[in-house]
């Protein structure tokens, strides 16, 4: 969740200097949350408050900006104290309980603190007010409430089971006939740190042959995926992916691409699988419906 975080930071950093840009004035706001970060670093974060509550020169909410906001992600990210992050941004709850982007800075926090069914309550609150407003803010907090969601639902690993070492056993079908025939073998694997799923094709005779990543976006819940071939002489195919979990076992997802004809491309694939053993069946979209175009057996190795 990390990441998030580090995002929300810099997106109210940006957000701050654009303002003070756009307004051609001294950096109030600026001078407002150093004076907090100085009063935090000499008494903690109660007197940050005291000093906020003392000096601070505008009382209009200014959403990501927020001086208490601003400070409430800095304890998090460059002095890594979440208590006294929980307490700052806590306090900007009490002091605009309409405002959705309190209520998800809080809920961050809970998340790096481990406290995430709490966190979740925030999270829902958050995404409530939000999708009662129309500001641009608000639409940038559904979108990280919605991924937060997603992440804490383990969506970014719903294809996990794939990960190991294949044979792979697969059928080629052209208008309801076999048309072909092979062996070859994936290796497939999961980095935590981008959710991405990372596959290994290699030939009958363990040549590479190409590779396909597939990056989960929280924010859509899809997966972003990038196809590459070995002397493939047109580069990357990229592709995105949605999955839904027809049963614990079984899984459709569905493929959008655009050919090398700038053609669109649907595809569907239906996955099964056991402990050792996937059945991966793949359809093409056509005019009077989905026409089979391959079935891969994929059986674990020893």
């Amino acid at each position: 969740m990390g990441a998030l975080i580090k995002l929300r930071w810099s997106i109210c950093l940006l957000i701050l200097c654009f303002t003070t840009s756009l307004l051609a004035q001294k950096d109030a706001q600026g001078d407002m949350m150093e004076s907090l970060y100085n009063a935090y670093k000499t008494n903690g974060a109660k007197e940050a408050l005291k000093v906020y509550e003392k000096n601070n020169p505008n009382k209009e909410y200014e959403g990501m900006a927020e001086p208490l906001n601003m400070l409430g992600y800095r304890l998090m990210q460059e002095d890594e104290d979440l208590k006294a992050a929980e307490i700052i941004l806590k306090a900007q709850i009490e002091e605009y309980p309409d405002e959705a982007n309190p209520y998800d800075s809080y809920s961050d926090v809970l998340l790096e603190m481990g406290k995430h069914e709490e966190a979740i309550k925030y999270i829902e609150k958050s995404l409530a007010i939000a999708e009662k407003h129309e500001h641009e803010q608000d639409d940038l907090i559904i979108e990280a409430g919605k991924a937060k969601m997603a992440i804490m639902n383990n969506k970014d690993k719903q294809l996990n089971f794939l990960v190991g070492n294949w044979d792979n056993e697969t059928k080629v079908f052209q208008n309801g006939e076999e048309t072909n025939n092979s062996k070859s073998s994936n290796e497939i694997s999961f980095d935590s740190a981008g959710s991405m799923l990372i596959v290994d094709h290699d030939t009958a005779g363990d040549k590479p042959c190409c590779k396909r990543v597939m990056v989960y976006n929280p924010a859509n819940d899809e997966f972003d995926v990038a196809f590459m071939r070995k002397n493939q002489p047109i580069g990357i195919r990229t592709s995105k992916i949605q999955v839904t979990e027809v049963s614990p076992d079984h899984y459709e997802l569905m493929e959008n691409y655009i050919n090398e004809n700038d053609e669109e491309v649907k595809l569907k694939h239906d996955i099964k699988k056991n402990s050792d053993q996937v059945e991966w069946i793949t359809y093409n979209s056509k005019d009077s419906g989905w026409e089979k175009v391959s079935a891969m057996n994929l059986k674990k190795k020893d």
